[in-house]
């Protein structure tokens, strides 16, 4: 086997570990932090606060878990609307819910046969607080 081949081989269970080691490192920042801190605008997504990123982040892997591609989904108005639908909820829940994603995608992701890949790795963009 040549180097090549080895890393053109697929790791289903790569995704998860990404989601998880992530998790780890963010849960905790994002529960140390203030309200005022997720009103902070974020760099990496103009126009998003910093809690925009962790409300939109979870609906993405939630619909991963229970298996809902609906039409447009992961379109900018999708992750629009997501944003919206936790405007009125607790910084505490949607860190909650992004926890919960984190957790539970991985699995799903892994038996996707690599699909859903970049699901996982789309997550890697953490809000600026």
């Amino acid at each position: 086997m040549t180097s090549t081949d080895v890393h053109d081989v697929r790791d289903p269970e790569l995704p998860g570990r990404l989601l998880v080691v992530e998790r780890d490192a963010l849960i905790p920042l994002l529960r140390g932090r203030s309200d005022a801190d997720f009103a902070v605008p974020t760099l990496a997504c103009p126009g998003w606060t910093g809690r925009d990123v962790p409300a939109h982040c979870p609906a993405a892997l939630m619909r991963v878990v229970e298996s809902r591609f609906e039409e447009g989904v992961f379109s900018p108005e999708s992750n629009d609307r997501d944003i919206a639908e936790r405007a009125d909820w607790p910084n505490a829940q949607v860190v909650d819910e992004l926890e919960r994603g984190m957790t539970e995608a991985g699995p799903v992701i892994a038996e996707a046969g690599g699909v859903l890949d970049g699901i996982a790795l789309g997550m890697g963009v953490p809000p600026r607080l």
